[in-house]
């Protein structure tokens, strides 16, 4: 099995977007299939990369996936051997001016399970000497870990040419690795705010970033466009990652409908691959518009995103209205995670601005309200593991499911009963409040949920 496939690695830089983002556009305007994956929760990034790209992203978090075999399956469900599966992260960077080079473990557990090949974007904004020096650092802490295989490097930020022509000679009298070639400074982009990129400023807010784009598509020379696919198939077999558990019984005849709408796409697309994973089909149901399907729905899953945004849309959809209330007594799946869990609480506070119109009340499921902070989410995101408070998560004992949290976003439960679910740093530490519910097969959680860190358990929910 064959599955071509490259990671790019970014140095952070608070306010940038990563340089990923550009790369990508560049290859999808020269006619390259790709396939996308965000290796880190960067909901901009994401964003951005669904906006300028035009296609779904993959979220391939190591931490957030609590294994190998679970984010190996992840990623065999949504590569295809005949695109370019291009996996987009974050290197790490400094943390003060003479601090090391702090690669995170997650960059480094990505190009070992994935057994690929990763190329390292370095700022080269400082004279050659340290630019160089910050390359040997990099490489020798990614050469530490075996299945890490580095053969090329890409400079960005670069002040003019003279300046590469010195970094690129150094940097070959030093390693054995090939210049990508650069990005100059005058293409770096400040990251648009979230809630900017949806509705008519969506278009506006990515201009400056697709213009960078065919700049640099367009200046000869400047980067070897044919290496990424090069080192992409330097190693493309694929071990075939044996499955988790089983499809459902009879899981051809299980409808999904997945809510869809352009405010709701924060998370990726890695729950939808699970549904086909485990045999189920994902019907979509647009939040505005006329449905164009007659078959029946078996469940209903509302994606994380900014929900504030769309909540009119909501009541006004007597579809998905009748939807949820068939829904409501627990007797059929449905899962309203992140941005969009407020819906099935009770009341719901607007940002403070207040443009989106007055507080609202929701479907009245569960016992909690709810409140948007400010106009722009997933600014912090934070890994935690959830379990329920009394009972064990979804079913059977000890289970846990890994996800994320907004610090824009917040849920203020009336009762901790049977039904919620406590928030952890990690399986055993500190506990950060209730923040999910569960109510037969009905679940809702502020997270963002990751249901590949415990597919079985999400299988025997969906089965019922």
């Amino acid at each position: 099995m064959n599955l071509p496939r490259v990671i790019i690695a970014d140095e952070q830089r608070p306010g940038k977007i990563m340089s990923g983002v550009l790369i990508a556009n560049a290859l999808k305007n020269m006619g390259y299939k790709l396939r996308l994956f965000l290796g880190n929760v960067d909901e901009v990034s994401l964003r951005l990369l669904q906006l300028t790209c035009n296609q779904q992203v993959t979220l391939l978090d190591p931490k957030l996936c609590d294994g190998r075999t679970n984010l190996r399956w992840l990623f065999q469900q949504a590569a295809s051997p005949d695109c370019l599966n291009l996996v987009i992260t974050t290197l790490g960077g400094r943390w003060m001016e003479d601090a090391p080079f702090r690669i995170p473990r997650e960059c480094l557990l990505l190009a070992e399970w994935l057994e690929c090949e990763m190329i390292p974007v370095l700022y080269g904004d400082a004279s050659s000497a340290l630019t160089v020096r910050t390359l040997n650092e990099v490489l020798t802490a990614l050469c530490k870990n075996d299945g890490v295989g580095v053969h090329g490097v890409l400079f960005r930020s670069v002040l003019n040419d003279r300046e590469y022509e010195l970094v690129d000679r150094e940097a070959g009298r030093l390693f054995t690795i090939i210049s990508v070639g650069s990005i100059p400074k005058n293409l770096d982009r400040d990251a648009p705010p979230l809630s900017a990129m949806f509705s008519g400023a969506a278009k506006q807010s990515i201009f400056p970033i697709k213009s960078a784009a065919l700049q640099l598509m367009n200046m000869n020379f400047r980067v070897n466009w044919a290496i990424f696919s090069a080192l992409a198939n330097l190693n493309p077999n694929w071990t075939p990652q044996a499955r988790l558990c089983e499809p459902i019984t009879d899981s051809g005849k299980v409808n999904i409908a997945v809510v869809r709408h352009e405010t709701l796409m924060l998370g990726g697309d890695g729950t939808e691959h699970l549904f086909r994973a485990l045999g189920c089909n994902v019907v979509e149901v647009p939040l505005e518009g006329d449905i164009i399907h007659n078959v029946p729905i078996h469940g209903v899953y509302i994606p994380h995103g900014m929900g504030y945004m769309a909540l009119q849309k909501f009541f006004s959809n007597i579809y998905l209205r009748t939807m949820i209330s068939r829904a409501s007594n627990g007797t059929s799946f449905m899962m309203s995670e992140g941005g969009s869990s407020p819906i099935l609480g009770e009341k719901i506070s607007m940002p403070p601005a207040g443009e989106y119109g007055i507080d609202a009340r929701g479907f009245g499921i569960f016992p909690y309200d709810s409140i948007y902070r400010s106009g722009q989410a997933g600014i912090l995101q934070k890994a935690v593991a959830t379990r329920k408070k009394l009972n064990p998560l979804i079913t059977g004992s000890q289970e846990w499911v890994w996800g994320y949290l907004s610090s824009n976003m917040g849920i203020e439960s009336k009762i901790a009963g049977d039904e919620c679910w406590e928030t952890r740093e990690s399986l055993d530490g500190k506990q950060l409040g209730i923040d999910g519910w569960c109510k037969g097969r009905v679940l809702a959680s502020s997270m963002r949920l990751e249901p590949w860190s415990a597919p079985v358990s999400f299988r025997r929910w969906l089965e019922g």
